[in-house]
C-alpha cells in the first residue's frame, strides 16, 4: 500500500467542549430546523390547462367561424346560420370566458402574477375580437343566427 493511503495516526480523539472535557451526546443542544410545506403545485397545472384551452379552443372555434362565413350566398340556409351562430358562441366562450375564469380563480387563490396574465389574455382576446367585428355586430350575428328557423 502506498504511504499516502496509510493512516499513521490512530483513531481521532473526540472533540472537547469549552471546559476541556470530552463532549458527550447528551449535552449537545440542537434546534431542529422547521421546513415549511411547499406551495401546492396543482394551480400550475390548472393555469397550464386553461391557457391551452384558451389558445386551442379560440383557434379551433375561429376556424369554425371562418368556415361558416365562407359559404356561398346561395348555399346559406337556416341550418348554416345556426351552425355559424354556435361557432361564434364557442369562440366567445373560449376567447373571453376562459381567461375570465382563469383571472377570477387566480385572484381567489391570491396568485397575483397568474391573475395579471389571465387579465392580459382577456384583454388580448377582446382586442382581437374587436378588430374582427364590433360587439354590436357580434350580437346581431348571434341574434340573426338563432332567430332564423
Amino acid at each position: 500500500m502506498s504511504p499516502k493511503k496509510k493512516n499513521p495516526r490512530g483513531p481521532r480523539p473526540r472533540q472537547r467542549d469549552g471546559a476541556g472535557t470530552p463532549a458527550t451526546a447528551g449535552t449537545a443542544k440542537r434546534v431542529p430546523l422547521v421546513v415549511e410545506d411547499p406551495r401546492p403545485r396543482w394551480p400550475l397545472l390548472l393555469w397550464g390547462l386553461l391557457t391551452i384551452l384558451w389558445v386551442l379552443g379560440s383557434l379551433a372555434s375561429f376556424m369554425m367561424v371562418l368556415a361558416s362565413a365562407g359559404v356561398m350566398p346561395e348555399d346559406v340556409t337556416d341550418a348554416t346560420r345556426r351552425e355559424g351562430a354556435w361557432a361564434l358562441v364557442w369562440l366567445l366562450l373560449f376567447a373571453l370566458a376562459v381567461p375570465l375564469a382563469g383571472a377570477a380563480g387566480a385572484a381567489l387563490l391570491r396568485r397575483r402574477v397568474a391573475a395579471v396574465m389571465f387579465v392580459f389574455a382577456l384583454l388580448l382576446s377582446a382586442a382581437g375580437l374587436w378588430t374582427v367585428a364590433s360587439p354590436t355586430a357580434l350580437w346581431e350575428a348571434l341574434s340573426g343566427g338563432f332567430s332564423s328557423r
